[in-house]
C-alpha cells in the first residue's frame, strides 16, 4: 500500500529525493521509513502545498504594502494555478512573486549581530539564506579542477503563516544543492540541481558541532564551536552531454585565517529591516585525504586553495521592498530600476592576501544583460567594490574599475528538458584597476576561465548563472593567483520559472511579470508624503547609511 501511494507522488519530486539520496533513479524500497511517512503525510501532499500557496497571495492581494506598485492582476492569474501544486512548483511560483513578497520574514537588524558558533547553522527565519564553497585544486597528476558547492535554501512562506498551518521552521523550507567541477582546459560539468521541501524529513542541523545535512549530502565540522575543519560531501549527475556524468566530492578544509565580516561588520546592508548578513572565510586550505569521483574515475586531491560564505537575508528572491514605509514613498518619485543581478568575484593571490569585489547591475548597462544576439556585446564598463584582506588579516574597503570585453554564449544545460538553453551571452574576461589602497603589484590584473566553453549553470528554481574557476594574470601575463568568478541573472529567468511552476508562458502571462507602472494617485500620494520636511530628513538619514553599507543606489530608486 505504502508503495503504491509512494509512486503516485509526481516524477519531478520522486526524481529530486532520488538524487538528495544518491541515487539516479527513485527507488521506494531504498527510501528511509522515517521519510515515507513524511512523504506520505498531508504536510507533504500537493494540495498543501497549494493551499498554502494560495493563503500567502490572497494575504498579499487583500493587504498591499503602502506606496507600492500594484500587482493585483499577477496574483490573481497566479491563483489559477494554486489547487495543486509540487514543491517544485510552489518553490518556482515564489520567484514570480512582486517587491512585497519581502513581508512578514523575521526583520535583518538595524546593526549586525552575527554570533558565533549560532551562525554556523542556516538562519531559517529569513527568506532565503546559503553556505556557499568554492576553489581551485591539483590532484597528484597535477591536474588542474574548478570546484563549486552550494547549499541553499529558502523558506517558502514568513514564518507566521507556516506557523498558521502547523509547519515547523524546517518544514518550511526549500533546499536546493548546487555542484558542478570543471578540469581546466576540458568541459565544466554541472550536477543536474534538485529542490527538496523540509516536509520530507531529509533536511537536518546541529550545532555541538555543526552539522547540516540534505539527504546524504553534508557538511560536517570536526570541533565543537569551531566551523573548520569542515568535511564537505556531495553527489549529483549531469546530464546535459551525450551520457551521464557521475560527479561526486568529499573535501577536507582548514582555515588559515579570522572570519571576514563582509561589508559594515557582517551587514551588506542592514536597511530597513531587509538586507543580508554575511561573513566569509578567505583562506582555506584543501587537506589530504580530499577525494573527487568524476565519470567513474576516483581522482585523489592532494593541494588547493578555496573560499567559504555563509550568507542569509530578505528581499534577494525576488527583490523585495524596503520596510520603511519613507523608502517605499520616495521610490514613487523616481523611475523604477530594470536592472537585477550582480557580478561576485573571489580572487586568492600569492603570499595569503585574497580579496573578494562586487559590481551590482545598473539600469545603466541595461544594453548587457539578455542578451541573445549572434553577435557578442561590446565592451562593458562598471564601478566595482570590495575588500582586500592581507596576510595578517587586515581588511581594506577598496574601489576600482572593471571591465568585461569578452564573451561566452551559454549553449548548454544539466537537463535540458527541464532547464531551457538560454543561449545567452556571458562574461568570460575581467579586467580590474585598483587604486592604491592595495599593493601596486595586484592594482592591475585579469581574470581568465579555466576553462573555454563557459561555466554556465541552474539554480533548481529556473534561474541562470555562471561560475566557476579563473587564473589571474598582471597586464604582461605573469600568474598573480587563483580565484572564481561568478555572473547572476545575465539571462531571462522567467521561461524556466513558468515552466516549473507549471504556468503556460504566453505574451498574457508575460505582460503580467513585467514591473507594473506607477498611478498618477501612486505619484500624487508619495509626493505629498515626501513633500513634509519631517520626512525629507528621514529619508536622508536612511540613504546615507544604507548606501554606506553598500546598497546600490538603483535599489532604492
Amino acid at each position: 500500500m505504502a508503495k503504491a501511494k509512494l509512486d503516485d507522488i509526481d516524477e519531478l519530486t520522486k526524481e529530486n529525493i532520488a538524487l538528495a539520496l544518491w541515487m539516479k533513479e527513485f527507488k521506494a524500497r531504498k527510501i528511509p521509513a522515517g521519510v515515507k511517512k513524511r512523504l506520505l503525510s498531508k504536510k507533504n501532499s500537493s494540495e498543501a502545498f497549494g493551499e498554502r500557496m494560495q493563503f500567502r497571495i490572497q494575504e498579499l492581494l487583500g493587504n498591499p504594502d503602502s506606496y507600492t506598485l500594484s500587482y493585483k492582476k499577477r496574483y490573481k492569474k497566479l491563483l489559477e494555478y494554486c489547487d495543486s501544486l509540487t514543491p517544485m512548483q510552489a518553490y518556482a511560483m515564489n520567484q514570480l512573486l512582486g517587491m512585497d513578497s519581502s513581508r512578514g520574514y523575521q526583520d535583518i537588524p538595524h546593526e549586525s549581530d552575527i554570533e558565533f558558533p549560532r551562525d554556523f547553522a542556516p538562519q531559517l527565519g529569513f527568506q532565503v539564506g546559503w553556505h556557499f564553497i568554492v576553489g581551485n585544486c591539483r590532484d597528484t597528476r597535477r591536474r588542474e579542477y574548478g570546484i563549486l558547492v552550494s547549499f541553499y535554501r529558502y523558506s517558502l512562506l514568513p514564518p507566521w503563516i507556516a506557523q498558521s498551518f502547523g509547519l515547523s521552521d524546517w518544514d518550511n523550507q526549500i533546499f536546493e544543492m548546487q555542484l558542478a567541477v570543471a578540469r581546466a582546459g576540458e568541459e565544466h560539468l554541472q550536477t543536474r540541481p534538485f529542490a527538496i521541501a523540509g516536509t520530507t524529513g531529509l533536511l537536518k542541523c546541529s550545532l555541538e558541532p555543526f552539522h547540516y545535512e540534505a539527504g546524504n549530502n553534508r557538511m560536517v565540522s570536526e570541533k565543537e564551536d569551531e566551523l573548520f575543519p569542515l568535511r564537505v560531501q556531495a553527489w549529483g549527475v549531469n546530464q546535459g552531454g551525450e551520457e551521464d556524468v557521475e560527479m561526486e566530492v568529499d573535501l577536507n578544509l582548514t582555515s588559515n585565517k579570522e572570519f571576514l565580516l563582509q561589508g559594515n561588520k557582517g551587514c551588506l546592508p542592514c536597511c530597513c529591516s531587509i538586507g543580508t548578513l554575511y561573513y566569509s572565510a578567505t583562506n582555506l586550505s584543501l587537506e589530504p585525504g580530499s577525494l573527487l569521483i568524476l565519470d567513474g574515475e576516483e581522482i585523489m586531491l592532494n593541494q588547493g586553495q578555496f573560499w567559504f560564505d555563509h550568507q542569509w537575508g530578505n528581499a534577494l528572491e525576488p527583490m523585495g521592498n524596503s520596510r520603511c514605509e519613507v523608502v517605499r514613498a520616495a521610490g514613487t518619485l523616481s523611475k523604477p530600476s530594470q536592472s537585477r543581478g550582480w557580478d561576485w568575484f573571489m580572487a586568492q593571490f600569492s603570499g595569503e592576501r585574497e580579496m573578494t569585489m562586487y559590481a551590482p547591475h545598473t539600469d545603466k548597462n541595461l544594453d548587457f544583460y539578455w542578451r541573445t544576439d549572434e553577435e557578442p556585446p561590446g565592451t562593458m564598463e562598471v564601478a566595482v567594490k570590495g575588500q582586500y584582506i592581507d596576510p595578517e588579516n587586515k581588511v581594506t574597503d577598496m574601489k576600482g574599475t572593471l571591465n568585461i570585453d569578452k564573451w561566452v554564449k551559454s549553449v548548454k544545460s544539466s537537463n535540458p528538458e527541464l532547464y531551457l538553453i538560454t543561449n545567452t551571452w556571458y562574461p568570460d574576461h575581467w579586467e580590474f584597476r585598483f587604486e592604491d589602497m592595495v599593493p601596486e603589484d595586484i592594482r592591475h590584473f585579469t581574470l581568465t576561465p579555466i576553462v573555454e566553453t563557459g561555466q554556465t549553470g541552474y539554480n533548481a528554481g529556473g534561474s541562470q548563472y555562471s561560475e566557476g574557476g579563473v587564473n589571474i594574470r598582471d597586464p604582461d601575463g605573469k600568474f598573480l593567483g587563483k580565484g572564481f568568478a561568478e555572473s547572476v541573472y545575465y539571462a531571462d529567468s522567467h521561461p524556466n520559472a513558468l515552466l516549473l511552476a507549471g504556468i503556460p508562458d504566453t505574451p498574457e502571462m508575460r505582460k503580467l511579470l513585467k514591473p507594473p507602472a506607477p498611478s498618477p494617485l501612486l505619484k500624487l500620494k508619495g509626493f505629498l508624503y515626501m513633500a513634509w520636511p519631517p520626512h525629507q530628513k528621514k529619508i536622508k538619514n536612511i540613504l546615507e547609511k544604507c548606501l554606506e553599507q553598500g546598497l546600490p543606489a538603483d535599489y532604492l530608486g
